[in-house]
């Protein structure tokens, strides 16, 4: 399963080598400066295209790769049962990155506690 981190000014999230081979990349970057809100959705796989590519989507299993939608690039490592955490960002490569991860309450709070202390505007 993919992780988020924190790196030099980006949320990276770090791909397990199944979800690499899938995705055709090692991780995603979304620079903080980009990130507009983070969330967590209890059943990520509703909102998601089923359509990836590069990446493999099973309805109702598991959706691993890229999806482009009317409103931007999407990126998703996403697995029925386990919540995720959304990130919405603007003006960058991707417009919305949903990672499944058991401790996705936890991992939310960190990211938007680090969103507040960045302040209105910055």
């Amino acid at each position: 399963m993919a992780n988020l981190r924190f790196d030099k000014g980006d949320v990276v999230v770090s791909l397990n080598p199944l979800e690499r081979l899938l995705a055709w990349r090692q991780e995603v970057r979304v620079p903080f400066a980009e990130l507009k809100m983070v969330r967590v959705e209890e059943s990520p796989l509703a909102g998601l295209a089923c359509w990836r590519f590069p990446g493999l989507a099973l309805p109702g299993a598991f959706a691993v790769g890229c999806a482009r939608l009317p409103t931007g690039r999407e990126f998703a490592a996403a697995y029925a049962g386990t919540p995720a955490v959304v990130l919405d960002a603007r003006g960058g490569r991707w417009q919305r990155v949903v990672v499944s991860d058991p401790d996705a309450v936890a991992i939310a709070a960190d990211i938007a506690g680090a969103l507040l202390g960045r302040g209105p505007g910055r």
